[in-house]
């Protein structure tokens, strides 16, 4: 069994920017996910927000 390690999409955080492709590299209020708040995170859909996950096992 191997030993879990830092998440590489969230660095260890467990929450990141927001994953919608909309528009161009900055989103405007009309995106659904963080209307065009560059603060706004969301669950790390890789490591479901635990910061750490089983390298065997991704």
């Amino acid at each position: 069994m191997s030993k879990e390690q830092k998440c590489p999409e969230c660095k260890g955080k467990g929450v990141i920017p927001c994953p919608v492709e909309y528009g161009g590299e900055e989103h405007d209020e009309g995106c659904p996910v963080c209307r065009g708040d560059r603060s706004t995170r969301v669950t790390c859909p890789d490591c479901e927000g635990k910061g750490k996950m089983n390298p065997d096992m991704h």
